[in-house]
């Protein structure tokens, strides 16, 4: 295990996730993808095109975990400062990556996307805040 968290402390559950959310959404949700390209296809060609950018999405949302895991314990910054956009970003992936597949799923993209996009982009933007924050006075003590 330490081979996949390194040094790792805090950063572990976004590493954690990050491998969930791309099993889960990179593999399992790019099935109906993969049958579609092979001929035969689950979806209608609207059903396609959304799932394929919220497929893409939501990988994208997995990797930004892994690598920010991975990241994380080596920004100088307190430790509560470093929970705190972790867990940004752990919500911020889980609502973007698993919610947003989950209204999609129960065709309610429309009716509750908007609020969980909102929730995803405040939690992006409040972790990205603080971490630029505490790189900005890093800098200036020195």
């Amino acid at each position: 295990m330490n081979r996949i968290f390194g040094n790792a402390v805090i950063g572990r559950r976004n590493i954690v996730a990050g491998i969930v959310l791309f099993l889960i959404l990179g593999v399992v949700v790019g099935i109906p993808l993969t049958v579609d390209f092979l001929g035969g296809s689950l979806l209608t060609s609207a059903q396609y095109q959304d799932w394929k950018v919220i497929h893409g999405y939501s990988v994208f949302l997995a990797f930004i975990n892994y690598f920010l895991g991975l990241a994380i314990d080596r920004f100088d910054a307190p430790a509560g400062q470093k929970q705190m956009v972790s867990w940004s970003f752990l919500a911020a992936g889980v609502i973007g990556g698993l919610g947003r597949m989950s209204l999609v799923l129960l065709s309610s993209l429309d009716a509750f996307g908007r609020y969980a996009s909102l929730l995803e982009t405040i939690l992006f933007v409040v972790g990205t805040l603080v971490l630029v924050r505490v790189q900005l006075q890093g800098r200036q003590a020195r």
